[in-house]
C-alpha cells in the first residue's frame, strides 16, 4: 500500500524524502542522492503499463491510469512511499486515490509567505507571478524538459485547496509537519514521524537514535546545497535564460519572509 509523502511545491517535501531514504533504506542512516529513486514522484511513467505510449498522452491524460497504478502497487502487499503534489481532490471526475490503497499520508507544509519566494526562484518569475501561481484554482505542473511526456502532470490547484483537500481528508491517516517546525525542533520531529510510520506499518522496530542522527546530519539544508553544487541533482531545473541549472536549494532556512517580502 501506499504512503504518501504529500505537500504544495517548494515546502520541504524533498527534505522529508531524504531523511526517511536515510532511514529506511540504508544501513547507518547516512543519505546519499544516489538513493533518491527510492521514493518516487508520482505520477510518473514508470508505475504505467509498458503498452502505454506516453508520447501519446496530453495534458492531464495520466489522471485516466491513477487508479489502475495505485491498485498494482497494492498488489505488491507491500508499504511504498510515493512523493506526490497532486491535490488530494478529482480531476475531471476522477479521484486521485482511494482509501484501499493509501496506508497513510506525510504532509509537510510550509508558511505560504516563504513558499512564494522559493516558487519565484525555481519557475523563474516575479512575485506578482508567483502569488498567481498560488492562487490559481486550475493551476497544474509537469517536467517541460520531457518532450511529449505529460506522464509527471500533477494537478496542484491553488494553495489554499491543495492544503485544505488534505487537511480535511477523512479517507486515511495523515501526518501533517510544518517545515518550520522541522528547523527547530529537527529530531523530536523526525522521530515523531518515525514512529509514525512505524505504527501504520506495523514495524516491531524499535526507534534507532544513533541511525536518526546520522539521517539528520547528513541531511542538513547546508550539506544537500554542497551535494548539488557538485553533483548532479536529478530535480534541478535548466534555466529559460540561458540554460543552467536553476539552485534547487536556494535559501532554506534564510527564506524568511519577514526580511524579504514587501
Amino acid at each position: 500500500m501506499i504512503i504518501w509523502l504529500a505537500s504544495y511545491p517548494k515546502s520541504g517535501n524533498t527534505w522529508i524524502r531524504s531523511v526517511l531514504i536515510s532511514y529506511y533504506f540504508t544501513e547507518d542512516g547516512k543519505f546519499n542522492f544516489n538513493d533518491l529513486s527510492r521514493i518516487p514522484d508520482y505520477p510518473n511513467k514508470i508505475f504505467l503499463d509498458k503498452n502505454i505510449d506516453v508520447n501519446k498522452l496530453k495534458d492531464g491524460d495520466i489522471h485516466k491510469f491513477w487508479h489502475e497504478s495505485q491498485k498494482k502497487i497494492l498488489e505488491q502487499k507491500k508499504a511504498k512511499f510515493l512523493k506526490t503534489h497532486n491535490m488530494l481532490g478529482s480531476f475531471q471526475g476522477i479521484k486521485f486515490t482511494k482509501p484501499e490503497y493509501s496506508l497513510g499520508t506525510i504532509h509537510i507544509i510550509r508558511d505560504p509567505r516563504n513558499v512564494i519566494t522559493s516558487l519565484k526562484n525555481h519557475f523563474e518569475l516575479n512575485y506578482e507571478e508567483s502569488l498567481e501561481f498560488m492562487l490559481n484554482k486550475n493551476k497544474y505542473t509537469y517536467d517541460p524538459q520531457k518532450k511529449n511526456d505529460f506522464s509527471d502532470f500533477q494537478f496542484l490547484s491553488s494553495w489554499e485547496i491543495n492544503y485544505q483537500s488534505w487537511k480535511m481528508s477523512k479517507l486515511f491517516p495523515i501526518k501533517f509537519i510544518k517545515y518550520e517546525d522541522l528547523l527547530n525542533k529537527t529530531f523530536d520531529v523526525f522521530k515523531n514521524l518515525i514512529n509514525y510510520v512505524d505504527g501504520i506499518t506495523n514495524n516491531q522496530n524499535k526507534f534507532n537514535k544513533q541511525k536518526a542522527q546520522n539521517s539528520i546530519k547528513t541531511t542538513t539544508f547546508s550539506k544537500l546545497k554542497d551535494y548539488e553544487k557538485n553533483n548532479q541533482f536529478p530535480e534541478s531545473v535548466l534555466s529559460k535564460r540561458d540554460f543552467k541549472k536553476i539552485p534547487f536549494f536556494h535559501l532554506g532556512p534564510e527564506n524568511n519572509w519577514k526580511k524579504i517580502l514587501s
